[in-house]
């Protein structure tokens, strides 16, 4: 076990846990506000907020949660405290995330279609109007 000293040489701001991870303050504010319990933020001099490597870790991994396997704050929450029982909440909530991403990435296959058939259509109409200009002149 360290010294106080070296512990606390190992404390990050909010402003280097910004340049660190990407995330804004202000986001990291909100999120040691949700998730107080689970993050175990420190609290320096003049309640400046502090956070360990694992706190930082389990700040992005709330990220994660937030936004990638887009969960609601609630969600989180029952995850990140254990609630939920016998794990059929998460269960649940996964196979609901993984239906979404099969349909996310369906979409996106439709809309690369629609944006090359638009592209198509374009190309028609360009020469199309290539030729009435021809027309129109002769």
């Amino acid at each position: 076990m360290g010294t106080p000293g070296e512990d606390a040489d190992r404390l990050l701001t909010i402003k280097e846990v910004a340049a660190r991870t990407g995330l804004p303050p202000s986001t990291i504010r909100y999120y040691d506000q949700q998730f107080a319990d689970y993050l175990g933020v420190i609290r320096g001099p003049g309640r400046r907020r502090l956070f360990s490597d694992q706190a930082v870790e389990r700040l992005l991994e709330v990220q994660h949660l937030l936004k990638e396997e887009g969960l609601s704050v609630r969600q989180v929450r029952q995850f990140l405290m254990g609630e939920g029982g016998d794990g059929m909440v998460m269960a649940t909530l996964r196979a609901e995330v993984a239906d979404l991403r099969r349909e996310l990435a369906r979409l996106r296959r439709e809309l690369d279609l629609l944006q090359e058939q638009v592209a198509e259509l374009r190309e028609i109409q360009r020469r199309t109007l290539g030729v009435l200009d021809g027309l129109a002149r002769a």
